[in-house]
């Protein structure tokens, strides 16, 4: 679901008055600010000013100083803005590491162009985009501009940076708007300065200095948790002829309903088509499953963003007569077959992607939802469907949705309700190989792998893609040395928990390593767990550790007839609070066997246990480097 809201590439805008290019050397920005950092926001503030209910304005100003490559992205100009904004750029500046001008940016250097993604059809908004170019580090640049608003329906969330290793030195938001005029704010991290009544206005300021650094660190919880910011959000909705209220969330899911109102009717030909489809379906999970693959045989998912097209729906006679819409109209178009078919659902808005954030229930707002799925209740198990793709198994949502809070949108307005929560035992991957070694220490292998629920969502590129893709794909994701595919097969079974299964024929030459009359067996060169990277010295952030998942691996060595094992190793038990680990190794004439679960357990920890999370993984990473000496025979 498109925000309208203007989201900056350069993450924030601001404005101050008064800054002298001499104020801003390199040399003056404390040690402190350096430590972790790529770039130094010196200064970064900005004035929003409420006209009236939906529209306003905002100047900005920024100044920020890349320290090197790796911050130069965050140097880039890029405001996005589309029919409802007037962008007027008053300055882009640069500066050497000095502080002196290197050049002031012409108009004619900014680039004003469609603001397409390559799933956008259909958009109104444009962007205005300028990137500096200057091969010595580091570098300052100061960005001004002011940002005419109309239809306003959010002042989005207002944080002083939203990317890793950025430091600030200070940053504000000055907010003004007419006192009769009711703003909803939620506050994290940090409290407002000043609060004012000018005249008929109220106007209000937070400011933040001297932020330092934050580095990116393993299983860390989302980056938004670890910032302040500020969410505003009017108590009053108007966009065009529709109003509605934001207080509570009902009646913001009420305001959703409103734009869906009268938009999930079908064409004749369209109503005739789904009662052919069903007219021998009298069970109603197949009908249900029929009209799904109807919807993902006939559809295909692109953006759009039309007029109020970031929240409402393309109608449903639209999708059937083109067969493309965004999130919100397949889903808005797969309530109209199942309303035809007499079958009640609800469209949830909610947050997606693979890390969960945590949603307000006390502060309704734009921010927090982005995408649209669909709702089927009053079965033992509520039935949850993602419209926008033409692959995923009926009633199966992955990790880009599952086990979150959403908000279903009813006529009685928004209700929350939870999507579903894979169980450790739902995701499963499981492996048994057999490894047949010459006297060369080359290994012929067959592999077969079974994936399950979300280990199935892992391997969703291998599943869809063609026969050469399928090749690449297990070149570049095996382990195994000197690797030359002799034959593979993949085999897909959808279901509400999926399944998939592969099976493998390979060489591997150079799989078992020789020490002068030594052959060397490694027992699992084939699926062994990394250790973590990092050992912090101090960790800041709670661990979180997003899925539960199980491993089982059964190895099978067939060694030559001329060698023998010195000795086998004993098995490894680890327990944790973050999981188990075992294995066993048997032989059996001139077989070895290797067998082997790992079970690894969400959860979410405090920074203090960051070591033995630490140790688990290393203590893992070594037991899968146990090693076989196989000695010739004499």
């Amino acid at each position: 679901m498109s925000k309208l809201r203007f989201l900056y590439i350069i993450v924030f805008a601001f404005t101050i008055t008064g800054i002298k290019a001499q104020d801003y050397p390199a040399s003056l920005i404390p040690d402190s600010l350096k430590i972790n950092a790529h770039c130094v926001i010196r200064e970064d503030n900005q004035e929003t000013e409420l006209r009236n209910i939906n529209s306003g304005n905002e100047k900005v100003r920024r100044v920020i100083t890349i320290l090197d490559k790796e911050g130069e992205n965050l140097a880039y100009l890029a405001i996005p803005y589309d029919k409802n904004s007037t962008i007027n750029i008053k300055q882009v500046v640069l500066f050497d590491s000095n502080g002196k001008k290197i050049k002031t940016v012409k108009q004619s250097d900014i680039t004003d162009s469609p603001a397409y993604s390559s799933s956008e059809l259909f958009s109104e908004s444009r962007i205005k985009y300028y990137k500096p170019e200057n091969p010595f580090y580091p570098y300052t640049v100061d960005y001004e501009f002011d940002i005419d608003l109309k239809n306003i329906i959010s002042f989005g969330c207002w944080r002083p940076f939203s990317a890793y290793n950025v430091s600030v030195q200070h940053t504000s938001l000055k907010f003004t708007y007419p006192a009769k005029i009711k703003i909803n704010k939620k506050e994290i991290g940090i409290q407002a300065k000043s609060s004012e009544i000018h005249s008929d206005n109220i106007v209000e300021k937070w400011e933040l200095d001297n932020l330092i650094a934050i580095e990116d660190e393993p299983f860390d919880i989302s980056l938004h948790e670890r910032i302040p910011c500020v969410y505003l959000m009017p108590s009053h909705l108007v966009y065009d002829k529709y109003e509605g209220n934001s207080d509570t969330w009902s009646e913001y899911g009420k305001w959703i309903y409103s734009l869906y109102q009268g938009r999930d009717v079908l064409p004749e030909p369209g109503k005739l088509k789904i009662s052919t489809l069903l007219q021998h379906v009298s069970d109603t999970i197949e009908r249900i499953k029929t009209l799904y693959k109807y919807l993902q045989e006939n559809t295909r998912y692109v953006n759009i963003r039309l007029g109020i097209g970031g929240y409402q729906p393309f109608d449903a006679q639209t999708v059937f007569e083109t067969g493309y819409g965004d999130c919100k109209a397949l889903t808005n178009y797969m309530y109209s077959l199942l309303k035809l078919a007499g079958v009640r659902s609800f469209p949830a808005i909610v947050s997606s992607g693979r890390y969960r954030e945590h949603i307000f229930s006390d502060f309704p707002n734009f921010q927090q939802f982005d995408h649209v799925i669909l709702c089927i209740p009053n079965f033992r198990d509520t039935l949850w469907l993602e419209c926008t793709d033409q692959k995923i198994p009926f009633g199966f949502l992955g990790d880009f949705t599952d086990d979150r809070d959403v908000l279903l949108i009813t006529e009685q307005g928004g209700k929350f309700a939870h999507t579903t929560k894979y169980k450790t035992t739902d995701n499963i991957r499981s492996c048994r190989s057999e490894f047949n070694i010459d006297s060369a220490g080359t290994a012929n292998c067959t592999i077969n792998t079974i994936y399950k629920g979300l280990q199935y969502d892992d391997i969703s590129e291998l599943l869809n893609s063609n026969y050469d893709e399928q090749k690449k794909w297990f070149y570049e994701n095996s382990t195994l040395p000197s690797l030359q595919i002799k034959s593979f097969s993949v085999n897909n079974q959808k279901g509400i928990i999926p399944v998939a299964s592969t099976a493998e024929s390979e060489i591997s030459k150079n799989y078992c390593s020789f020490s002068g009359k030594y052959m060397i067996l490694t027992l699992n060169i084939l699926n062994a767990q990394k250790s973590i990277q990092k050992m912090l010295k101090q960790r800041l952030s709670d661990i979180v550790i997003n899925r539960s998942s199980i491993e089982y691996d059964t190895m099978i060595y067939t060694i030559p007839k001329n060698y023998r094992y010195e000795s086998l190793p004993p098995g490894n038990t680890l327990n944790s609070n973050f999981g188990s680990y075992s294995t066993s190794v048997s032989a059996n004439d001139n077989s070895i066997i290797y067998v082997r679960k790992f079970t690894f357990l969400e959860g979410r920890y405090k920074p203090s246990a960051y070591k033995e999370l630490y140790d688990f993984f290393l203590s893992v990473s070594k037991a899968d480097n146990t090693k076989i000496i196989l000695t010739r025979k004499t």
